[in-house]
């Protein structure tokens, strides 16, 4: 077991590793940070949320630098669409920062974030998922194979309404583009990040691909790129509060960077359709975990207000407090035993136990996705060494 210095939490190592051995394959396919995965995950393992947080946003940057190295290396990364977007990213995340503030203050933060987030992954992932099925028909009906779908009605629409000076010619994405189309989509982007208080990748990448009109592995890639800023500035906020586990961090930066590698390098195997298809089931594997955290939180109102008056009264500081209430038998102590509220104790269970499931849900998801990706990885492999002896053979 070892101890975590800023956080107090007692665990093995060997899980913080697969984590970010996991987290990696998934997000160096995806072109994401995956905070979705992550965050519950170091939840369960009894990391209260802001050092759950902070420890993934920290280990999200090492992470991406090495994914997008990567994926710059096969031409996936365009670099001016990326700082552009980043402007109207970070522009959007304040204005969403705003509201998201406002509706703390009223107190109904947890239930609209976790209403949105559901509405939204929803959304994408019944769009992607139908559109892979209509790719499919129209294989069926072609006899011709498609790699990838490039262009929407949407971005086709943004691009001849914001058709104004200046626009550009992107060689990589192989599209030309304006500005204001760009800082538009990144505003957009931004503020459903700063609303649902994530950082983005999971809007970002379909944004790129139904918005902008970007190829899905350029969208990866390029995804990938603005993480490595946004992640690098959440580090930076969450170090200043005193939110990060550095030794969790490095830990699970080892398994990142060695996984990120599998992940990205699968890309150059999977036709960009696949990619949009795995994408669409991690979403509804997400959607199912909020669902299940929103049952969770409908127990909180009972217990929440009166055991962190109690624990207060007993000396314990608001980090003290975060940590103590994810722990069974410290709550069984101080709700029962101390305060003689069975009835706390008893929605506290609840609570516990439905956001066990949607954590283990996300465990198995994120399992599930990373088998699937090295095992196309290895057949990938093989199939372009099998092409190759075959062409010797031929030219011989």
């Amino acid at each position: 077991m070892i101890h975590m210095p800023v956080s107090g939490v007692e665990m093995a190592w060997w899980p913080l590793l697969l984590i970010g051995f996991t987290v990696g394959v998934v997000g160096g396919f995806f072109g994401i940070g995956g905070a979705w995965l992550v965050t519950p995950t170091l939840n369960i393992f009894g990391f209260p949320m802001i050092y759950a947080v902070g420890t993934d946003m920290t280990h999200l940057v090492g992470k991406s630098i090495v994914a997008t190295f990567r994926h710059w290396k096969f031409g996936h990364v365009s670099v001016i669409i990326a700082f552009i977007m980043l402007i109207g990213t970070f522009s959007g995340i304040e204005a969403g920062a705003q509201i998201l503030r406002y509706l703390t203050k009223i107190g109904q933060a947890g239930v609209v974030v976790r209403y949105l987030y559901i509405i939204l992954l929803l959304t994408i992932g019944t769009f992607m998922l139908s559109e892979y099925l209509r790719v499919r028909r129209q294989e069926k009906k072609t006899g011709k194979e498609v790699k990838d779908v490039v262009g929407t009605a949407w971005s086709r629409w943004i691009q001849d309404t914001l058709n104004i000076w200046p626009t550009f010619y992107c060689p990589v994405a192989r599209m030309k583009v304006s500005l204001w189309a760009i800082l538009f989509v990144g505003v957009v982007t931004g503020f459903c990040a700063g609303i649902l208080g994530v950082g983005g990748g999971i809007i970002r990448l379909p944004a790129l691909i139904y918005l902008m009109g970007v190829p899905t592995k350029i969208a990866v890639g390029t995804d990938l790129f603005e993480v490595m800023f946004s992640g690098a500035y959440g580090c930076f906020t969450y170090s200043l509060k005193g939110g990060v586990e550095v030794l969790g961090a490095v830990i699970m930066l080892l398994g990142a960077a060695v996984g990120a590698q599998f992940g990205t390098i699968c890309t150059k195997y999977v036709y960009g359709i696949t990619i949009r298809l795995v994408f669409a089931v991690a979403t509804f594997l997400c959607c199912a975990s909020v669902i299940l955290k929103q049952i969770a939180s409908q127990y909180e109102p009972v217990y929440k207000k009166g055991i962190e008056a109690l624990l207060k009264q007993e000396g314990f500081s608001p980090g003290q407090i975060s940590s103590l209430i994810l722990k069974k038998d410290a709550m069984y102590h101080y709700m029962v035993e101390v305060a003689n509220r069975p009835e706390w104790y008893a929605a506290f269970m609840k609570n516990y136990l439905w956001t066990q499931v949607g954590g283990y849900l996300m465990l198995a998801a994120a399992g599930g996705i990373c088998t699937y990706i090295i095992v196309q990885l290895f057949a990938g492999i093989a199939r372009e060494k099998r092409e190759k002896e075959l062409a010797a053979k031929v030219k011989a």
